[in-house]
């Protein structure tokens, strides 16, 4: 009865470890897309979203998307663990 127990006890502990773990690394580095979609609406929440397209995708580095809504065209670089960053265009120098 005894090893019954433990060996249910380990199991049972053994699955909730698992479990974080699973749910840290995807805190932390997490790159679904179907997440970073969701983020990006949950960003722009306020504006009318029409299209998220892909435009580059550099594994454990960046996702960029070019984020559609009903005012203009933004890009939108997100980070693993789902952090968002809002590309600036480039400041064009005056031409003397």
């Amino acid at each position: 009865m005894e090893s019954i127990s433990s060996l249910l006890y380990t199991v049972i502990v053994g699955g909730i470890f698992v479990f974080i773990f699973i749910y840290l690394y995807d805190w932390l580095f997490g790159e679904k897309q179907n997440k970073q979609i969701r983020k990006i609406h949950k960003y722009y929440r306020n504006e009318n979203v029409q299209k998220v397209e892909m435009l580059e995708h550099q594994p454990k580095k960046f996702t960029l998307y070019q984020v559609k809504t009903a005012k203009e065209t933004k890009r939108v670089k997100i980070k693993p663990g789902y952090k968002v960053i809002k590309m600036v265009p480039k400041k064009k120098e005056p031409s003397h």
